[in-house]
């Protein structure tokens, strides 16, 4: 056993100290000027514990609690936990000869597609993203947030001109500089490889710096001076592939590798609370001393307090559960009542779990407040596939009532990969008819034709299709706000890219050959 906060024991100084001066003897006033007889007269309620006593034990009351403040624990449980993780640089060659169409629309266009795809699947990656041709040049920096770092090159713009040779030991040196304090040290290289000359000198910088390589070969036939890089170094090379197979290989690779390599430790422990031992000790003895020798009736009241307040000290739990039970009950109670208000109020109460967040959506959904429903429905979201299929299909619901009939589109479509239920195939279809049915009189409407043409076609596809007066209201909406106008201008546009050069001192020998 230790305490968490020892130095709150320095406060039981104090008791002590003045425990040591109770002892010193001091004539009470009435013993002076009554006798013994007459001083029990005097006195109404006679206690069965003397004055000194009870002030000693109200020291040791004070101690009690002091002791409970430095919160006394042992350790429970010593938990380490390792966490698997890889620091690597993605290179991407820019070089003139990956603007070759013999894959099409070019080599540099795919290879800009795998490295999006390998950064959105490389969960447990430091990735860091790096430009080069004759030079290289950092684009991002290494990065934990990799769905952030995915997003920006998305929606990067490049618009730089590169030098059009190829300089494979620039990009290990900066590579190298990079990932100089990391302890895994791992280069994706996403190129057609340059000339397909002997590379010793890359290789011994390699092996010397312990860089590990890992290649996507985007030229028409294998290199096999990038292949022999790549065993010397213990990595892995692969070809292009159109579906993901190649980026798949390439982390699992890394994955095995970063196995093999001591993990970050994180030391968690678990201790048990002995507080509550001290304190219920203290309150005990407070019990018996003050209470003893009082009234029937005070005797009761205090009776009773001291019942509720050893409530305490029973497993918090077990009293939380108790109270979370009839919450909950009085929840499904308004719920039932469609008093959904109410229904709210008290499931915010309750521990916010996956099946509270759930119920306070549904509450929310019935009280038309859509885009709050959304909110907890996302909250709710847990491993269980069948559970989320449900929650899925309610956004789904929550974005029909919204008339965001594409949103909606997409979540009775998550639903169903997870699971096939009848009503949201039956919503799926019926959203997709009805956004048919949109499409053709937008068509109808960009056409700049007469009203009256509009006006017969609009009549028509009410005869067709059986439009109920809804559908006419929702006809208003096809012309989007002007707040949807700004947010598609603002997803068209590109974030400019700003890149730093690294400065490297040797180059490869195919480098300086005219390209």
């Amino acid at each position: 056993m230790f305490f968490l906060y020892d130095y709150v024991l320095y406060l039981l100084v104090v008791p002590a100290l003045l425990f040591v001066f109770s002892f010193k003897k001091s004539n009470n006033i009435l013993e002076t000027v009554f006798s013994q007889a007459v001083i029990k007269q005097l006195v109404l309620h006679p206690q069965l514990i003397q004055a000194s006593m009870r002030y000693r034990y109200f020291l040791l009351v004070i101690s009690l609690m002091i002791i409970a403040l430095a919160r006394p624990v042992y350790l429970k449980q010593n938990t380490v936990i390792k966490q698997m993780s890889s620091s690597a640089v993605i290179a991407l060659d820019v070089s003139e000869s990956m603007n070759s169409s013999d894959i099409y629309p070019s080599r540099f266009t795919l290879a800009k597609e795998k490295l999006v795809k390998l950064i959105e699947k490389a969960e447990h990656l430091h990735a860091g993203v790096l430009l080069f041709a004759k030079n290289s040049y950092m684009l991002y920096p290494l990065s934990e947030d990799t769905q952030a770092l995915a997003y920006m090159l998305k929606n990067a713009q490049i618009k730089q001109k590169f030098e059009p040779n190829t300089n494979l030991f620039g990009v290990f040196e900066a590579s190298e500089k990079m990932l100089h304090t990391e302890k895994t040290k791992n280069i994706i290289l996403l190129s057609d490889g340059g000339e397909d000359v002997t590379r010793v000198d890359e290789t011994a910088y390699i092996r010397k710096n312990h860089l590990r390589l890992y290649v996507i070969d985007f030229a028409s036939r294998k290199n096999n001076a990038l292949n022999n890089m790549v065993q010397k170094s213990h990595g892995y090379y692969t070809k292009y592939q159109w579906g993901e197979g190649d980026i798949e290989k390439i982390l699992n690779a890394i994955q095995k590798s970063s196995q093999k390599i001591s993990a970050d430790a994180y030391d968690m422990k678990q201790y048990q609370e002995l507080f509550m031992y001290p304190l219920g000790l203290a309150l005990l003895i407070l019990y018996f001393v003050f209470i003893l020798g009082l009234k029937k009736k005070h005797t009761v009241k205090l009776t009773v307090l001291f019942a509720l307040m050893q409530l305490t000290f029973l497993n918090t739990p077990v009293n939380a559960g108790a109270f979370d039970f009839i919450t909950l009950q009085k929840a499904k109670s308004f719920y039932a009542k469609k008093q959904y208000e109410q229904a709210v109020e008290c499931y915010k109460k309750l521990k916010p779990t996956s099946a509270v967040n759930y119920n306070i959506a549904n509450a929310l959904y019935k009280k038309h407040e859509y885009l709050q429903a959304i909110k907890y429905y996302k909250k709710a979201l847990g491993k269980d596939k069948l559970f989320n299929a449900k929650i899925y299909h309610n956004i789904g619901n929550c974005y029909v009532q919204r008339g965001k009939l594409e949103l909606a589109k997409s979540q009775f479509e998550h639903s169903l990969q997870l699971h096939v239920f009848d009503k949201t195939k039956k919503n799926l279809q019926i959203i997709t008819q009805e956004l048919k049915k949109r499409k053709k009189l937008k068509k109808i409407f960009s056409r700049g034709t007469a009203k009256v043409c509009f006006k017969n076609r609009l009549e028509q596809m009410n005869n067709d299709y059986k439009v109920s007066s809804k559908y006419k209201i929702k006809l208003q909406k096809l012309v989007l706000s002007e707040e949807e106008k700004w947010i598609k201008i603002i997803q068209k546009q590109k974030t400019p890219v700003f890149l730093q050069k690294i400065r490297t001192k040797r180059s490869s020998s195919d480098s300086k050959k005219p390209w």
